[in-house]
């Protein structure tokens, strides 16, 4: 981040933070990291949960970024380049926001119930823990991110910040999967399958080969 606009960044403030929302510790970071200035972010550490604030100086914009396990993206909804806009987002939504990550492992919506993925036996089977990562999210309760995607299977090792996790879209009726190695996202096409029963078939081959894969780089 360039001098100039780290300065005038830093010249910005909060007031009234609340050390504690939800269960969610706040920290005050306040500093650069490659093209951000990091305000503050909330943190569940138990739970594998964060929100950001931030500012991005490749776009301009003050932006707010949840993070789920290993998965973080941005909420478009604060996307402005109003600080004072933005403030004013922070105040009136941000509670908001921490409590529907504290609780976001709900039932599917209906979307998923219509392609059945919370009833589905195999989904229901997965086993706890796998090649030495843990089940953090399930097909029984799956997790909205982005664009119409849902994580409907995301094996994790916290400890050496890798994971595979399986997306269903509801826009494209399709699901697809990626692999994080440590911290960074790599798309793979060993799941893309337009049905639960295609799905299923492949995780019977390849689950198991997929996170032995993972865990041998990220070892």
């Amino acid at each position: 981040m360039r001098d100039e606009t780290k300065n005038k960044i830093a010249a910005l403030n909060f007031e009234n933070l609340s050390e504690e929302i939800e269960g969610f510790t706040l920290k005050k970071i306040f500093a650069a990291d490659e093209d951000k200035f990091i305000f503050f972010s909330y943190v569940d550490d138990a739970a594998h949960c964060a929100i950001k604030i931030y500012f991005h100086e490749e776009t301009n914009e003050f932006k707010v970024s949840q993070r789920i396990g290993l998965t973080e993206f941005c909420l478009t909804d604060f996307f402005t380049e109003n600080f004072e806009h933005f403030r004013e987002l922070i105040d009136a939504e941000l509670v908001g926001v921490i409590k529907n990550l504290r609780d976001i492992k709900k039932p599917p919506n209906r979307f998923l119930c219509d392609k059945k993925i919370d009833a589905w036996d195999y989904g229901k089977n997965l086993p706890a823990t796998l090649e030495g990562f843990e089940l953090f999210i399930n097909p029984a309760a799956p997790v909205e991110v982005t664009n119409g995607s849902f994580i409907i299977i995301n094996y994790a090792d916290f400890n050496a910040n890798s994971d595979l996790v399986i997306y269903y879209n509801i826009y494209t009726d399709e699901f697809s999967a990626e692999q994080r190695i440590n911290g960074a996202t790599h798309i793979i096409y060993t799941f893309d399958t337009k049905t639960l029963a295609e799905l299923e078939d492949s995780l019977k081959k390849n689950l198991s080969a997929e996170l032995q894969a993972i865990k041998l780089v990220s070892d």
